[in-house]
């Protein structure tokens, strides 16, 4: 049996506007991030860039943990750029700065022709993340993540896949 290891690494810049109080401890913020990651493509992982943007609606939770909801769009590229569309529940702000996001995501990248022309996955994917920042100093944050997605049920049985990786973080503005 051959095993094959691997390490990923995943840089990101994440930019927030000011936060604008909507109701009962409730804030609205929009958000886009640029990045540098792997993206699951079937039958592995590719490296790939990922640009989104959209709507954060951010509560807090006790006087450091905070619960958001996002909602965003952009495109992915792997081969050729593809739209990407994802809406998240994260909880953050948790002790040794853990992070956990879970969602649901559309993007494009099974949908294409060539070698993927047979996995096409039109209702979307699902996805849950873990990511540590035990680092931090400033807009930086040091870390790793880990993720996990899987092909929405439906008529067919899609792939889905795990990736873990080392990550660094750029955030802006500095919270």
């Amino acid at each position: 049996m051959l095993v094959a290891a691997l390490l990923w690494i995943a840089i990101q810049a994440d930019v927030a506007a000011p936060e604008l109080a909507v109701c009962r401890g409730w804030s609205i913020t929009a958000v886009g991030a640029a990045s540098i990651q792997p993206l699951f493509t079937y039958a592995d992982y590719d490296t790939g860039f990922k640009l989104v943007g959209g709507v954060r609606f951010k509560h807090p939770i006790g006087s450091r943990a905070a619960i958001a909801v996002t909602g965003r769009t952009g495109a992915t590229r792997v081969d050729d750029w593809r739209p990407i569309f994802e809406g998240a529940a994260t909880l953050d702000g948790l002790p040794a700065s853990l992070e956990l996001r879970a969602g649901v995501r559309h993007d494009d990248r099974l949908a294409r022709e060539g070698r993927l022309s047979d996995f096409r996955d039109p209702t979307g994917r699902l996805f849950a993340e873990a990511s540590i920042w035990p680092l931090r100093r400033g807009a930086f944050r040091g870390g790793a993540t880990v993720e996990a997605e899987r092909a929405l049920p439906g008529t067919g049985r899609l792939p889905g896949g795990i990736a873990g990786a080392a990550a660094v973080r750029f955030s802006w503005p500095v919270g």
